[in-house]
């Protein structure tokens, strides 16, 4: 494995318990890919390939696809984060499906390399299993969400969940605290993530705009009243 990707594999919640020696030695087993905007890199219910993922560069969403083509996004993943680990573990076919969003490369490991890995280095079951779980706790709060919420809820909740992933708070010019979410996803991306149609989004948008919830300028979303802003819909 190149140098520069040691930071990379550092950087992974599913190796921090790795010491750099054994970081090295496990990216030994890696190999690189680079994937073309908009195509797949895992098709759900597929089962010709184990492997896990990890993203140097680029961007992938992860989704499920329903009927009349209409797609469901359970998560934007970019660069850092890591995709395929349940197939990884079990070697069942893939839980759902993932598909570039831009140019991405990717770091690749098999099945079978892991495996070899983990009779050396038995921590890495532990750190699996404990990303295993925050994942199915995320998972359970975005059914809940579906299930449970209005239109409006289900679209602050995706808000919500992409601030906790990837917003940085900061301060506006006038000194108002708020959130921002640089790079934010199409209305139709919100709209996959949340249950709902682009149009339903760009209305909801445009009132959180009106009450002053949320500012959206340029690529970035800024959110000003996270703590309200499910119960502000009246």
């Amino acid at each position: 494995m190149l140098q520069q990707y040691t930071q990379i594999l550092r950087g992974v919640d599913l190796f921090s318990s790795l010491s750099d020696e054994q970081i090295k030695l496990l990216g030994r087993c890696f190999q690189k890919r680079i994937i073309p905007r908009d195509q797949l890199v895992i098709l759900e219910n597929d089962d010709s390939d184990s492997s896990l993922f990890i993203i140097v560069k680029g961007a992938v969403k992860v989704f499920l696809s329903g009927a009349q083509g209409r797609e469901a996004i359970l998560a934007l993943l970019g660069r850092g984060d890591f995709f395929g680990e349940m197939s990884l573990l079990d070697g069942e076919p893939r839980s759902a499906s993932v598909r570039t969003t831009e140019q991405t490369e990717l770091l690749t490991l098999k099945q079978e390399d892991f495996y070899k890995e983990l009779k050396k280095q038995p921590e890495l079951c532990f750190s699996l299993l404990a990303e295993l779980s925050r994942r199915l706790r995320k998972a359970n709060k975005q059914i809940t969400s579906l299930a449970l919420s209005s239109v409006w809820g289900r679209v602050a909740d995706t808000l919500l969940k992409l601030s906790e992933e990837k917003g940085i708070r900061t301060k506006t010019i006038q000194g108002k605290s708020c959130i921002v979410i640089r790079g934010k996803p199409s209305q139709q991306q919100f709209a996959e993530m949340s249950g709902t149609t682009r149009e339903t989004v760009s209305r909801i948008f445009a009132l959180m705009q009106k009450k002053e919830i949320i500012a959206l300028v340029g690529k970035d979303l800024y959110i000003f009243q996270e703590k309200n802003i499910k119960f502000s819909e009246l």
